[in-house]
């Protein structure tokens, strides 16, 4: 079974699973709106990006308990 997931790579809806049910999940998406796939060069050129980002600080309740902890 197929089910919907963002690409990383773009943000843009995209599917994961068998390949059989994509219709189904992806119906209310026009076909210019889904991920199209990428090459090797722009998935590359992608997590070049991701590891030059540095980490923010920590968002979220646990971040700022952990951080209260330590204080």
């Amino acid at each position: 079974m197929c089910r919907r997931v963002t690409c990383k790579t773009c943000g843009k809806p995209s599917w994961a699973g068998c390949g059989a049910h994509v219709e189904q999940v992806l119906g209310d998406v026009p076909k210019a709106q889904r991920c199209q796939g990428h090459s090797q060069a722009e998935l590359a050129k992608a997590k070049a990006a991701a590891s030059t980002k540095t980490p923010g600080a920590p968002e979220g309740r646990r971040a700022k308990l952990m951080t209260w902890l330590r204080s």
